[in-house]
């Protein structure tokens, strides 16, 4: 899977999520174009940083990045390079984004962060999820890293996450008005 279509992945998955709803506003178009930046964005830096595990048939992802390249930042002349609508959603996704990682950095020790993860529609309760998490922690493990972090917006993950040996760390209200589930795993 290249790039694209692994960012493209992500904006389909992630278009109606709570976080990317709050982030990405107006036309859809415009909504879609700045989340493939933010996506293809946050994948180089996985790349650079950490890993990208990706499921058979491209039908899904994980990227994660060790707790040394936490939090995550996106590379500013990425940011500049974009309509002035994607600058501004990537300034709300941020401004969001400080309340869990504040509480990750602040009780984290020694570990990953599984900052995207995603299955196609077409082929979820099929085991792709449970693929990539048990791959992601037997990478995490083999980095030497005692524990995964995550947070989610989204409470309908929640379930998933526990059902795969996450337990709830922490909600908490960000300056979104969302809330965030934060997430963690002793490995």
């Amino acid at each position: 899977m290249n790039m694209l279509q692994s960012s493209l992945l992500l904006v389909s998955n992630f278009s109606d999520d709570p976080l990317f709803r709050f982030a990405f506003t107006g036309p859809e178009t415009n909504r879609h174009r700045g989340m493939e930046a933010y996506f293809s964005a946050a994948l180089d830096y996985c790349l650079q940083e950490g890993s990208i595990i990706i499921a058979p048939e491209n039908r899904g992802l994980l990227a994660w990045i060790p707790g040394s390249a936490f939090p995550p930042h996106i590379d500013q002349t990425r940011i500049r390079n974009q309509p002035s609508y994607v600058q501004e959603a990537w300034e709300r996704l941020n401004n969001h984004e400080s309340t869990p990682e504040a509480i990750i950095a602040a009780n984290a020790n020694s570990f990953a962060y599984c900052w995207l993860l995603t299955v196609d529609f077409s082929v979820r309760g099929k085991g792709y999820g449970r693929m990539l998490m048990e791959n992601g922690f037997d990478q995490m493990r083999e980095a030497g890293l005692k524990e995964c972090w995550l947070s989610t917006e989204n409470n309908c993950n929640n379930a998933f996450y526990e059902l795969h040996g996450m337990e709830l760390f922490e909600s908490a209200a960000a300056s979104s008005g969302l809330t965030s589930y934060i997430f963690r795993k002793r490995l």
